[in-house]
């Protein structure tokens, strides 16, 4: 079952990944990873390790605000509860490889493509609208996948390159589905049958 979720998500990732490569082309600037009117622009070297920093401690922040919603807001532990539903256990393995190919394919595509095309606003509306559940009790997450849209867009911008968001992007990916796959917030209805305790390898 992880080696079938991981090919999954390989396919519809790199999938989406092409695309964006796809877009370049088409739009006559095959360059995805940089802004063409970026803010700031730094050498190669500092401004990668500068993105990774800067991307990997708003992930963190947005990581521990989001614990802590779920333990505080009946509808962040509803939603947690949903997502876990969802996922069921994760394998370590299969949390790397989602955070690792949704962060770079979603970035590569939504920021490294579409934002230069139509602009932060369309293409952090367009990211959010795309993060849409089954029920109304996703609308949190949509909402957010908007507000964080606009956020990795601002990275993008203002560093000039992908590699802050997308060290945002798989910092909030990884720490979320790793909390997700751990922690009940309903002890007496919620937690995995014992044959489907979280797995880790």
């Amino acid at each position: 079952m992880t080696t079938t979720r991981i090919k999954a998500a390989s396919l519809v990732y790199g999938a989406l990944a092409l695309s964006a490569g796809g877009w370049g082309l088409l739009r006559g600037n095959p360059d995805i990873y940089h802004h063409p009117q970026a803010w700031l622009r730094l050498p190669l070297l500092p401004g990668v390790l500068g993105g990774l920093v800067v991307g990997g401690a708003l992930g963190l922040a947005v990581g521990t605000a989001t614990r802590a919603s779920v333990r505080r807001f009946g509808w962040a532990r509803q939603l947690h509860v949903e997502f876990r539903q969802i996922f069921g256990p994760l394998r370590t393995r299969e949390i790397l490889a989602f955070a690792l190919l949704s962060s770079v394919a979603e970035e590569l595509f939504f920021r490294g493509a579409l934002q230069p095309s139509t602009g932060l606003v369309a293409s952090s509306l367009v990211f959010g609208l795309l993060h849409v559940g089954p029920t109304r009790r996703f609308v949190p997450w949509t909402a957010m996948a908007v507000v964080m849209g606009f956020l990795f867009g601002l990275l993008f911008i203002a560093t000039g390159e992908l590699a802050a968001p997308i060290a945002a992007h798989f910092t909030i990916n990884y720490v979320n589905l790793q909390y997700i796959s751990d922690y009940d917030p309903v002890p007496a209805a919620g937690r995995w049958p014992a044959e489907k305790l979280p797995l880790r390898a």
